[in-house]
């Protein structure tokens, strides 16, 4: 992995205050951006949730939509899109 002079400055601070080496600091970087994440996608599940109730709803909703408003459907591929992201990152989180 090739580091910016600025970020190895920033690691090697950081490892002076914190006493970790650079393996765990990039480690805890994985696992905080893949929380972070996991908490974004979560938070439009909940969203589309307000909106729909569940999945199957909009999915049903979705068979009986008009041919000029592709809401519904582009709403369905959203909610299946963040649903298989939050599959995955769950899965490499218990890696991590």
């Amino acid at each position: 992995m090739v580091l910016t002079s600025h970020t190895q400055n920033l690691l090697a601070d950081l490892q002076k205050i914190l006493s970790l080496n650079e393996d765990e600091i990039v480690q805890r970087g994985i696992a905080q951006a893949t929380t972070d994440r996991i908490i974004e996608l979560r938070q439009r599940a909940g969203q589309l949730t307000e909106n729909y109730g569940s999945i199957e709803k909009l999915e049903s909703q979705g068979k009986n939509v008009s041919a000029d408003d592709h809401t519904l459907y582009t709403d369905l591929l959203e909610w299946r899109s963040v649903r298989y992201e939050l599959e995955q990152l769950t899965r490499f989180l218990e890696t991590v």
